[in-house]
């Protein structure tokens, strides 16, 4: 009998809803950097350091070796929910294997104009 459900291997295969819980090992929003979804972070420890890291921290960790990646494109590259690559960065950024540059905090309330200027002239170069 199917319960409304097209796939009777729902149940053995929970997919995406269950991997983040355990990658995170059930830690989300508590004691995390302030990492926002464009912050930058690049890894300072070589890629040796890998073999002694859970698999997804290792990835994060090999990610970062060639240039700094936002949270964001971590995210995109793992298949994982925004919530636990901050769980995941925000771990290895206190054990020493990333650093991070977050955005600065807006100063005013107005956009700056010099910038809105310079993406507009870029736009029209196209």
């Amino acid at each position: 009998m199917k319960h409304g459900r097209d796939d009777e291997s729902f149940e053995f295969a929970p997919g995406p809803l269950i991997r983040p819980f355990a990658v995170t090992r059930g830690r989300a929003g508590r004691d995390l950097h302030e990492l926002d979804i464009i912050t930058l972070v690049v890894a300072v420890r070589p890629e040796a350091d890998v073999a002694g890291l859970d698999r997804e921290y290792g990835d994060i960790l090999r990610m970062c070796q060639q240039r700094p990646l936002s949270v964001a494109e971590i995210s995109a590259k793992m298949g994982l929910l925004l919530a636990a690559v901050k769980v995941l960065v925000s771990d290895l950024i206190s054990s020493g294997h990333l650093i991070y540059r977050s955005p600065p905090p807006p100063t005013s309330g107005r956009p700056d104009i010099k910038l809105l200027q310079a993406v507009l002239d870029g736009v029209r170069n196209l």
